[in-house]
């Protein structure tokens, strides 16, 4: 057997459950979905307001509202992701139709006199995050396989015997034994599985999102100064097919299928101001405080093997419950105002990843605590936008730069987005379009998902069979608004 090495990744499986830091990064992170007009301009809305995604990003928006108002969002959603893993190219990828937001603001006038010129409130639903996607990876490995990495795992953590095993990975490298993949040597371990000329792959489908339910309330003070504040309840459903799989020269195979599903609500507030200091220029401060998930993951594994006697070993489906807490945010925001023609808006919004915690009254979460603390990183998003009127229509454009968890200047899972739209207003209706194109790198480990351990090759260098993906995502987004007076 090759020599090994223990490296550091950022998929590091959770012990009890399935979670792993990566799906505990997705659960935490935003990606605003909301209104056209908003998406349209990068979700570059925090000191624009007067649209109801703006709500999500600053709440002192929903003081800008002048008439009672009724909004609604459809999308389509597409995804494209290319992966690169030995020299091997594969492409994969998914639509889907969503509902992007839907709410209602109400509007009292003169409240206090030419003090507070009028008090909002609004209810309703914006999505913060989509999760849909389809990966795929194969390539042709002809130094190892992922038994070799699990017998380096198994032996730097003295597992000589199947009751160790099963006490040790009960779920992932059990079941290797159960199907005859792995056996027990006097001298170490065996495996009818060939180290090396192998197709490799991995399919990975995601489903669900985020969706942030709020309550939000804002007070117009001499239509100078704007205080708003949101109580909000983020569902988020996340669902995760994977399956590992290994063929060898005779087309025999192996493979690994999870399924996970993670459900659960949250709680947050947001506060936020925009203040009017000239006519021409706008600012606003909003604070997100950390949302509190309580979440449900129900899990399970199956094994399948064709070597030997075919056979197939299933992990029953488990429950797992525990609570996340995602970092706080803090977005500053511009605008500078062209008359009644145009504006151009800039959101700076501040993020630290370390601040992610799980908590469970099962299990003491203080190692994979202090693994996300050591792991990820304070990083920024950056959102630009315009928007120019001619009679009745309006025109928009944006770009936006979401930092990698792991810092602003790191490109892994760093997002850039670009996008653009128009609108059109007659009487009381203005219907909205956007088109936004984003893209995403990630750069990771094959194994990761179920071993932390890599391999040196001949020449003594680390060769961790590293996987590149680009995920190219594109939406198509309509919005409806409805003044009532």
């Amino acid at each position: 057997m090759k020599k090994i090495l223990i490296i550091s990744v950022i998929l590091l499986p959770l012990c009890l459950n399935s979670q792993s830091i990566y799906d505990v990064y997705t659960l935490s992170t935003s990606y605003y979905q909301g209104t056209a007009k908003s998406m349209a301009m990068s979700n570059a809305m925090g000191a624009v307001g007067q649209d109801f995604s703006s709500i999500s990003i600053n709440p002192a928006g929903i003081a800008l509202f002048r008439k009672p108002t009724f909004t609604f969002t459809p999308s389509i959603y597409t995804t494209s992701t290319k992966s690169v893993f030995g020299g091997y190219e594969s492409t994969d990828s998914k639509s889907m139709l969503s509902i992007n937001n839907f709410g209602y603001v109400g509007i009292v006038e003169n409240v206090y006199g030419d003090a507070c010129r009028s008090f909002t409130w609004g209810a309703g639903m914006n999505r913060t995050n989509n999760f849909n996607n389809n990966i795929f990876v194969e390539g042709i490995n002809e130094s190892n396989s992922l038994i070799e990495a699990y017998f380096a795992e198994l032996s730097a953590n003295c597992i000589t015997n199947n009751n160790l095993l099963n006490q040790y990975s009960p779920s992932y490298i059990y079941p290797l034994w159960m199907t005859s993949l792995i056996n027990f040597e006097d001298d170490g371990y065996s495996t009818p599985i060939p180290q090396g000329s192998l197709i490799q792959n991995r399919l990975l489908n995601s489903y669900g999102g985020t969706n942030e339910w709020t309550v939000s309330m804002g007070a117009n003070f001499y239509d100078k100064i704007f205080l708003g504040l949101s109580f909000n309840f983020p569902y988020t459903y996340y669902r995760r097919e994977s399956i590992y799989k290994e063929t060898n020269t005779e087309s025999k195979y192996w493979q690994q299928r999870e399924e996970l599903s993670s459900r659960g609500m949250g709680f947050n507030m947001k506060a936020g101001i925009i203040a009017f200091p000239a006519s021409w220029l706008r600012f606003g401060v909003s604070f997100y405080t950390p949302t509190i998930y309580n979440i449900t993951d129900s899990w399970r594994t199956e094994t399948n093997s064709e070597f030997g006697v075919n056979s197939n070993y299933t992990i029953p489906t488990q429950n797992f419950r525990y609570s996340i807490a995602t970092p706080f945010r803090l977005d500053l925001s511009a605008a500078f105002i062209f008359g009644n023609f145009g504006m151009i808006t800039a959101d700076y919004e501040y993020v630290n990843y370390r601040h992610i915690t799980l908590a469970s009254p099962d299990y003491d979460y203080i190692f994979l605590n202090d693994e996300i603390d050591n792991m990820y990183s304070p990083t920024s998003n950056l959102r630009f936008g315009t928007e120019w009127r001619y009679d009745r229509f309006c025109f928009r454009g944006g770009y936006a730069l979401y930092g990698s968890p792991f810092g602003f200047s790191e490109s892994n899972f760093r997002v850039n987005s670009f996008s653009c739209g128009f609108g059109y207003t007659k009487h009381l209706a203005t219907i909205d379009f956007a088109y936004v194109y984003s893209q995403q790198t990630h750069n990771y480990y094959l194994y990761a998902p179920y071993t932390n351990y890599g391999f040196l090759d001949s020449a003594g260098n680390l060769n961790p069979q590293n996987v590149d993906e680009t995920t190219n995502a594109h939406s198509i987004v309509i919005s409806l608004k409805f003044r009532l007076y």
